[in-house]
């Protein structure tokens, strides 16, 4: 005996938006929100943690987060990391503590927590690329 399987509009219309949705999230970075988490992960996973501080009104923030992180070769380059993004404003003791005083800003700690590299400023895909490739190199 066999069974037929029908699939409906329905299940048709949600399997095609989580495929849709699926594939958008394979073409960005997923940020951390909280800095002690990414730590005890990376201590577990031997990972470098890339801390970045940022705003939603920022020009300069928006215009890497709409090219710099959609850019395969830095998902590629960003792999094997544990990406936290800290909101300005709401994150203003770990910004003194580290140094950083605008958005954006990226910060680069070792699986042991060692400060790694610090960089204030807009970055383009090659120079963010080279920050982190020198971070991983350094640790």
């Amino acid at each position: 005996m066999t069974t037929s399987t029908r699939i409906t509009p329905l299940t048709r219309l949600v399997l095609l938006s989580l495929a849709s949705l699926l594939s958008g999230c394979a073409n960005q970075l997923f940020w951390r929100p909280d800095l002690g988490g990414a730590m005890n992960l990376a201590a577990r996973e031997d990972r470098i943690i890339v801390v970045s501080y940022w705003s939603d009104f920022d020009d300069d923030c928006i215009r890497m987060d709409q090219t710099v992180f959609r850019s395969p070769q830095v998902l590629e380059t960003m792999k094997g990391t544990v990406p936290v993004r800290l909101i300005a404003g709401l994150s203003n003791e770990w910004a003194r503590q580290a140094g950083v005083s605008r958005p954006p800003a990226f910060v680069v700690y070792g699986p042991d927590g060692r400060l790694l590299r610090r960089k204030q400023g807009y970055m383009d895909e090659g120079t963010f690329r080279g920050f982190i490739v020198a971070a991983k190199l350094s640790m």
